[in-house]
């Protein structure tokens, strides 16, 4: 149980962090690198283009232009690439925690021994 709570709190962590970090790569992209964030908005609305007109009927393509446009699409980018840099994160700081907190090494079981000549048998021959 308490490994599934572990598991959880790591998701949870992963998760809030890669929230914020969509906002300070939006943060650094507007500060930093305008003319790279015009080019994804042009991908972004290629990208719209390409698929803005299903084949449906008139209420399903309304609701395919509302939800799927070029915010979205920008979204969904932003938060791939920021997952992916957590990860990355989360990765290098295990690898630093393992390199700085090796396991313990266990002692290895003695390897069975003869029994003693004074032992009683254990199976008796009829």
């Amino acid at each position: 149980m308490w490994k599934l709570l572990g598991g959880f709190g790591l998701v949870t962590s992963k998760i809030i962090a890669t929230f914020f970090m969509v906002i300070f790569l939006m943060l650094l992209g507007f500060a930093f690198f305008p003319d790279l964030l015009n080019r994804m908005a042009d991908f972004t609305n290629w990208i719209e283009g390409q698929i803005r007109d299903p084949n449906m009927d008139d209420r399903g393509k309304f609701l395919f232009r509302t939800l799927v446009n070029e915010n979205t699409i920008f979204g969904i980018i932003m938060t791939l690439i920021a997952r992916a840099v957590i990860e990355f994160l989360f990765w290098i700081f295990g690898v630093m925690w393992r390199a700085v907190n090796p396991p313990e090494e266990t002692p290895k079981p003695s390897a069975a021994s003869a029994p003693r000549s004074d032992a009683p048998p254990t199976y008796y021959e009829s």
